[in-house]
């Protein structure tokens, strides 16, 4: 597994489209602190943070992370059937469901990195206004974490790409429809409000993920319509340990319908 994972990363090196989808990560934070005008009105460092990060958790993650993760597997998985490769890796032997859970592997750091990059652009805009960068670590590593909060909640729409096999437009589109689906999702109330179990708020990447993020932000300093707004959903954020928990048994569940369905279709 770390060989093929190992030579995964070898193969970057022909893939600039993952390059270019890391360094989109700083495009939403960048146009909000040159563009918006309150994002630019920082009291204090902690502030600063606390804005810059909410963007990157709330827009980078939700609307250019998920679809990026679900385009690249489609270009992963598939790039040895379009070359005519398959076949020669097959004799090596190489087994399928491996290759597909190096690819899956490969993913998943690219979604680290994501957030990673973004993140650390948050702090380079922090600094370059002069202010102290306080609370920023603690909400990086919650980046981090929601990143791959994300690349689990993707699995689902790779095992369509998986199955549909290589059609690329029909994965696009079902890309967008559960990207919009979560996002949407994430922002409405019956979705927030549910209790920690087998429910779409819990299921669902993005109603859990805003569940487990949003109670790192600092709203000390809210106004009337966000206090009103934790004092709905509050209730109803998850820890730590739970959100992890339905990450890792959504993605052992996926990743070995991905594997199976990858391994049974022809080479």
């Amino acid at each position: 597994m770390l060989k093929l994972l190992h030579c995964e990363f070898a193969k970057l090196k022909r893939r600039p489209l993952f390059f270019a989808a890391v360094a989109i990560s700083a495009l939403l934070p960048l146009g909000c602190a040159l563009f918006l005008p309150e994002m630019r009105e920082f009291s204090d460092g902690a502030e600063a943070v606390d804005r810059l990060m909410s963007a990157l958790f709330q827009l980078s993650a939700y609307l250019l992370l998920m679809p990026a993760v679900i385009v690249l597997a489609s270009n992963l998985l598939f790039e040895e059937q379009d070359n005519d490769t398959l076949k020669n890796l097959m004799t090596v032997p190489v087994g399928k469901p491996a290759l597909a859970l190096a690819k899956m592997a490969l993913l998943f750091l690219f979604s680290i990195a994501f957030m990673a990059v973004g993140g650390l652009v948050n702090l380079a805009i922090v600094l370059a206004y002069g202010l102290e960068p306080t609370g920023f670590w603690k909400l990086f590593c919650v980046g981090i974490g929601q990143g791959i909060m994300m690349w689990a909640g993707a699995l689902p729409c790779v095992l369509l790409v998986v199955l549909l096999n290589r059609s690329y437009i029909i994965s696009v589109i079902i890309t967008f429809f559960y990207t919009t689906v979560n996002y949407i999702f994430s922002t409405n109330d019956f979705f927030l409000m549910q209790p920690f179990g087998f429910n779409p708020g819990t299921l669902l990447p993005g109603p859990l993920t805003f569940r487990w993020f949003f109670q790192y932000l600092d709203t000390s300093d809210s106004g009337a319509q966000m206090t009103e707004l934790l004092e709905r959903i509050s209730p109803y954020f998850v820890t730590t340990p739970q959100a992890f928990l339905v990450v890792i048994l959504e993605s052992a569940v996926f990743l070995t319908l991905i594997s199976l369905v990858y391994k049974r279709q022809s080479c």
